[in-house]
């Protein structure tokens, strides 16, 4: 039987250290409805904490931990924590501290070690990711650059592993991350098998597609949020720096110097994510053609078009369309409706 141990705090999400659990249990459960009930378990997951008392989760949940040697663990986890800002990012890793010793003896004797989320936030303060290659939350990206940049960051990868390191992507990814821990344990026939029963998309490799290029990280220059309300305002309009520094009353030298400090992007660049991101919206929500939606945003050659919506999403707008279009409801989730006869 191996050994699963989820090395959690306080901050630890509720939903993903029960998920990780249950995941783990469904797997024990498959195993013995294949088996026999006499069959005995394929893993042991536990929560573990850092002083080993009970952890008192951010919703009011107490859940209790094991007094497990989980430094021998054939799996440590490190799970999702609540942390949006930048402070709360940087101290991830003083929080979990304490497990630092035990996850470098883990890493030498073999152990696999994963993490998902901010959770790798707090495997790259252990030092364990240094010259690595992972991934982790796109969200993100800009404050685990800074924080880390000895990591070899991979956010075009729902998954990357790097010994005996597995590192996935922003919050559901921990599925996947589950899905590739299963398949390492006992084989990639069950793997597949678990991952059909819960309705997990193995081949889902990539958090590019998912990314909303027009979520940024706040800032305080208000000048500049006036320069980008204007850019939203103005997508099918040409780019002219000169003109847009102008029309601030700056140079440009001190347009693309607080543009790049307020949102480490240049103004232009900007203006693509933010094409993007509106064609990807009409893509989802009307049947208008793809050269039609690439007029509306700024472009009359589709294929410079394609090349670009392809280098941020992975994706051709129609393979885009395809993947993401919400159909005939304009709801983010629609479920269908079956109307009762008579």
């Amino acid at each position: 039987m191996k050994q699963i141990a989820v090395l959690a705090t306080n901050s630890s999400i509720s939903s993903d250290l029960f998920g990780l659990l249950d995941f783990f249990e469904y797997c024990n459960v498959l195993w013995r409805y294949q088996q026999g009930e006499q069959a005995a378990p394929l893993f042991h997951c536990y929560l573990v904490s850092p002083d080993g008392k009970p952890l008192i989760l951010k919703q009011g949940v107490t859940l209790d931990v094991q007094p497990h040697n989980w430094q021998s663990a054939d799996v440590l986890i490190l799970p999702a924590a609540y942390a949006y800002s930048r402070a709360q990012l940087s101290t991830l890793a003083q929080q979990s501290s304490v497990y630092f010793a035990g996850l470098a003896q883990a890493q030498a004797q073999g152990s696999l070690i994963a993490a998902h989320c901010t959770g790798t936030f707090i495997l790259a303060g252990s030092g364990l990711l240094e010259h690595k290659s992972a991934t982790s939350s796109w969200f993100f990206k800009d404050v685990f650059q800074s924080l880390y940049p000895n990591v070899h960051l991979q956010l075009n990868k729902l998954l990357v592993q790097d010994g005996n390191l597995l590192t996935a992507g922003a919050t559901t990814a921990f599925m996947n991350l589950c899905l590739a821990l299963t398949e390492r344990l006992v084989g990639e026939q069950f793997a597949r098998q678990i991952g059909k029963i819960m309705l997990t998309d193995p081949n889902r490799s990539s958090q590019i597609p998912y990314m909303d290029l027009s979520v940024g990280q706040p800032h305080t220059d208000l000048l500049i949020a006036q320069v980008q309300k204007h850019l939203l305002k103005s997508l099918a309009e040409p780019f002219a720096l000169e003109a847009l520094a102008a029309q601030f009353h700056l140079t440009k030298r001190t347009l693309l110097r607080r543009f790049k400090a307020a949102l480490n992007d240049t103004p232009l660049n900007y203006l693509q994510r933010l094409r993007v991101e509106q064609a990807k919206r009409l893509l989802e929500t009307t049947n208008l053609p793809v050269e039609q939606i690439v007029l509306q945003v700024g472009y009359e050659d589709m294929s410079s078009f394609r090349k670009l919506f392809l280098n941020y999403t992975e994706l051709s707008p129609s393979q885009y369309r395809q993947k993401f279009m919400l159909q005939d409801n304009p709801d983010c989730c629609p479920a269908t409706s079956l109307d009762k006869a008579g």
